[in-house]
């Protein structure tokens, strides 16, 4: 029901309250796969379909990219924007939850996930899915929400992450509750090498992690064993 009320304005949300940094990360978080072969991927939590569209402006000879999204109507955005860039041959999104993709085993050269695995219901399960649709050397992308590591810095960044980013979020969405779950679900978020250790227990090896923006957000990584 949250995901419903703030599609509408969610791209918008994300420009404003990121003062347009989330387009540099997402872009950052998608040259990760630029040595990856054959191009076929999966976007994992969609939402409106940002990181997609990325990968086929970005990876001129990626084959396909699958979306999924549980949220219907992120996806119905999503695929209005696909159609405005004409990018609905290369481009499919699909109804689904993290904790079962309805795809294949050893199906994608890629994974990733962007600002979504906070919300998987079982992160754990979720990563394990990613691991089973992915090809052997397959890798994993996730892009996420974290916590400046200098003391002042993160005071600054938790007031507005916690007081002003929900104010403003409920002022434009029009949802109490949706930008007050954004920072409470960041905080619970197991962040650094407690991430890493849900990926290496998901089957990854050569997990790691960068963080970006001053520590703002983190990029991880891992590789499917062959």
């Amino acid at each position: 029901a949250m995901f419903f009320a703030v599609a509408p304005k969610y791209d918008l949300l994300n420009r404003l309250l990121s003062i347009g940094i989330d387009r540099h990360w997402r872009k950052v978080a998608i040259r990760e796969f630029e040595l990856i072969e054959n191009k076929k991927f999966l976007d994992m939590a969609t939402g409106t379909a940002d990181v997609a569209l990325e990968f086929a402006k970005t990876h001129s000879k990626t084959s396909q990219i699958i979306g999924i999204d549980f949220s219907v109507f992120m996806l119905k955005l999503g695929r209005q924007k696909i159609s405005n860039k004409s990018f609905s041959k290369r481009i499919k999104l699909v109804p689904g939850a993290a904790e079962n993709i309805p795809l294949k085993d050893h199906t994608f050269d890629g994974a990733i996930t962007a600002f979504g695995v906070r919300n998987f219901i079982d992160i754990q399960k979720g990563l394990k899915e990613m691991y089973r649709i992915l090809k052997p050397n397959g890798k994993i992308v996730v892009l996420e929400f974290s916590f400046p590591k200098n003391g002042l810095l993160n005071k600054i960044y938790r007031f507005y992450f916690e007081k002003i980013l929900p104010f403003l979020g409920r002022i434009i969405s029009g949802h109490k509750y949706a930008y007050s779950y954004l920072p409470a679900s960041v905080i619970n978020f197991p962040q650094s090498e407690a991430f890493n250790e849900l990926l290496e227990c998901s089957g990854f090896k050569s997990v790691s992690y960068k963080p970006m923006t001053l520590g703002i957000v983190t990029i991880y990584t891992g590789i499917k064993n062959a």
